[in-house]
C-alpha cells in the first residue's frame, strides 16, 4: 500500500520514499463545481480556511492509515477532497479503495491522479496501481474512454454517478451497460454499451444536444485578433457557432492595430452576424 502524504501545505510525501511535489491546484480541473449556497462544512474549524482544514484533514487521514484504520482514513481522505482540490487527496482516497479491494471506485481517482504533473517516479507508481486494478477487474470489466462535446459532462455508470468528467478513462462492466453523459444546458444522452470478454466495448463519445433554445452565431472581429464568447476563446478573426438566446459578450483580442475590446450582442431566433471588424481605437 502507497499513501501520498501532506507534510507541508500543498506538498507531498511517500510514506516509503522521500519528499515529493505535486501541486494541489490543477488536478481537480474537471471535477463537478460546488453549490455557490453550500452550507458550512462542520470539517472546518473557527478561523480555519478550507484549505487548511483540508491539509489538516489529509493529516488525520495519514495517522490512521499507520494505525491501519483505513475506512476511517477514507472518510478524512474524502472530507479533505470536498474542502480543497488537493492532488494527494485523490489519490490518498484512491489508494485507500485500492488496500480496501474495492477497485472499481479506486479506478477513477487513480486515472485523475495521472492528470497531475507527477514526476517519473509518481507516475510509475500510479501506473503500477492502476494495472494491478485492471488485473483484478479484467474478468468482469473493460477500460473504455468517455469523450463529450462539449467536455467537462458528469458520466454515470448504469446509476452510479462518477466522481471525475469528461475526458476521462473508466470501467465499464461486461454485458449491457448504460452509459450517461450530462452537463448543464444540454440534454442528457445516454449510450448502451454492450460487450463480452470476446468482443471488449469500444469508446464513448458523444456530442450533447442543447437543452435551451439557441442560435446560429456569426462574429468577426479585426485581422489578426482572437475572438472571445463569454470569457472563453473560440477562434481567430472569425467565429461561426451555435449559442443560447439571449446576451453574450464578444471579446476581440489586442493587434497590432487595435487594442482589446469587448461588445455585448443578443442573440435572437434565426441567423446573427456581427461585424466588429472596422473597429478601430
Amino acid at each position: 500500500m502507497l499513501v501520498f502524504m501532506s507534510c507541508k501545505f500543498r506538498s507531498l510525501v511517500l510514506t516509503v520514499a522521500a519528499l515529493l511535489a505535486l501541486p494541489a491546484a490543477t488536478a481537480l480541473a474537471q471535477t463537478p463545481p460546488a453549490a455557490a449556497d453550500a452550507p458550512a462544512d462542520p470539517n472546518v474549524r473557527a478561523g480555519e480556511s478550507a484549505d487548511r482544514a483540508a491539509e489538516r484533514l489529509n493529516e488525520e487521514g495519514k495517522k490512521l492509515v499507520a494505525a491501519g484504520k483505513y475506512e476511517e482514513a477514507l472518510d478524512k481522505f474524502r472530507a479533505s477532497l470536498k474542502l480543497f482540490p488537493l492532488s494527494n487527496a485523490i489519490f490518498n482516497i484512491g489508494s485507500m479503495l485500492y488496500t480496501l479491494k474495492q477497485y472499481e471506485d479506486a479506478h477513477p481517482y487513480l486515472e485523475q491522479t495521472l492528470k497531475a504533473p507527477l514526476d517519473p517516479r509518481q507516475r510509475e507508481i500510479v501506473l503500477s496501481y492502476l494495472d494491478n486494478v485492471g488485473q483484478a477487474l479484467r474478468l468482469s470489466h473493460a477500460p473504455v474512454v468517455v469523450e463529450s462535446n462539449p467536455p467537462g459532462a458528469t458520466v454515470t455508470i448504469n446509476t452510479k454517478e462518477l466522481p471525475f468528467v469528461t475526458p476521462t478513462r473508466v470501467m465499464v462492466p461486461y454485458g449491457v451497460t448504460d452509459v450517461t453523459v450530462q452537463v448543464a444546458g444540454f440534454k442528457p444522452q445516454t449510450v448502451v454499451v454492450t460487450s463480452s470478454r470476446q468482443n471488449p466495448p469500444k469508446d464513448v463519445r458523444v456530442r450533447l444536444e442543447r437543452d435551451e433554445p439557441d442560435a446560429q452565431v456569426s462574429a468577426r472581429c479585426p485581422q489578426g485578433a482572437d475572438v472571445f464568447v463569454d470569457g472563453t476563446m473560440r477562434g481567430f478573426e472569425l467565429v461561426r457557432d451555435r449559442m443560447l438566446l439571449g446576451s453574450h459578450v464578444i471579446r476581440c483580442g489586442k493587434t497590432m492595430d487595435t487594442k482589446a475590446f469587448e461588445r455585448t450582442i443578443l442573440v435572437r431566433a434565426g441567423a446573427n452576424a456581427y461585424d466588429f471588424s472596422n473597429v478601430t481605437q
